[in-house]
């Protein structure tokens, strides 16, 4: 397993048009983080973002594959494969980003209203 730098570059600097992000070198792979918490993995030059039991459903409706490491006996992932284009399109970006965080934390409670990635998105009803 191998990952690009120019695809971890471009996976970064997109994401980081929209909020903070910061990577570093994880098992085989990259690890992104938003303030400290990991929601997303590069590995092979694809981009996975984290799932919780909530979100998982959004990312099968959209038929977003999940990550299937070489493990025996792995059954669920944790991680789904986002889309390269959606790189390329904030608004979409910042959404997926704002539900993988959101399932990184394993749910949590804001004091403000400003919005920003940490909003939380648990109330987004599938179409």
């Amino acid at each position: 397993m191998t990952v690009n730098n120019h695809f971890l570059l471009l996976a970064v600097e997109s994401m980081s048009h929209v909020a903070p992000v910061s990577f570093r070198r994880i098992f085989n792979g990259y690890g992104i983080y938003h303030h400290g918490v990991q929601f997303a993995i590069v590995i092979n030059d694809r981009l996975y973002f984290r799932a919780d039991d909530y979100s998982r459903a959004l990312y099968t409706a959209k038929h977003m594959t999940p990550f299937l490491p070489s493990a025996v006996g792995v059954s669920e992932s944790n991680f789904f494969q986002l889309p390269e284009e959606v790189l390329f399109h904030p608004a979409e970006l910042i959404f997926w980003m704002r539900i993988a965080v959101e399932a990184a934390q394993g749910g949590y409670s804001l004091e403000d209203d400003e919005p920003s990635i940490e909003m939380p998105v648990r109330h987004l009803k599938l179409r």
